[in-house]
């Protein structure tokens, strides 16, 4: 049995909060969504994800930016969603991206993603 996570999700389409908050919680995990880099920041102090699964390209700040920012905080693993190719050459040398997956996103590769990090449950078994 995977371990639930904590997931905090940002976007700025609210079409994509949803369908990402959708399939999350279907797997079992605990979603709180963010608008913008901004709110995905603030959202990090008070929720204090174990994942952040966030857009690249979103108004005042953006994704990278935004996951940089949390993770001088505190350590929190990073997936990156984008439209834009190039962005996974930026993404690679941050140290807190884990995975880039290209828009639109499937749930099978978001499944994936998620799964590799949630691992099993500490306590199957016991």
């Amino acid at each position: 049995m995977l371990r639930r996570l904590k997931v905090l999700v940002a976007d700025d389409e609210r079409d994509t909060r949803e369908y990402f908050q959708e399939l999350l919680s279907r797997q079992g995990h605990e979603v709180v969504t963010a608008a913008d880099g901004l709110q995905l920041v603030g959202a990090c102090r008070a929720f204090a994800p174990d994942l952040v699964l966030t857009d690249f390209a979103m108004p005042g700040m953006d994704g990278l930016a935004a996951a940089a920012e949390v993770n001088r905080e505190r350590t929190v693993p990073v997936i990156l969603v984008s439209g834009q190719p190039d962005v996974e050459q930026r993404a690679c040398g941050s140290g807190h991206v884990v995975r880039v997956l290209a828009k639109p996103v499937k749930e099978a590769e978001l499944r994936a993603a998620v799964e590799a990090l949630a691992g099993p449950c500490s306590c199957a078994g016991k």
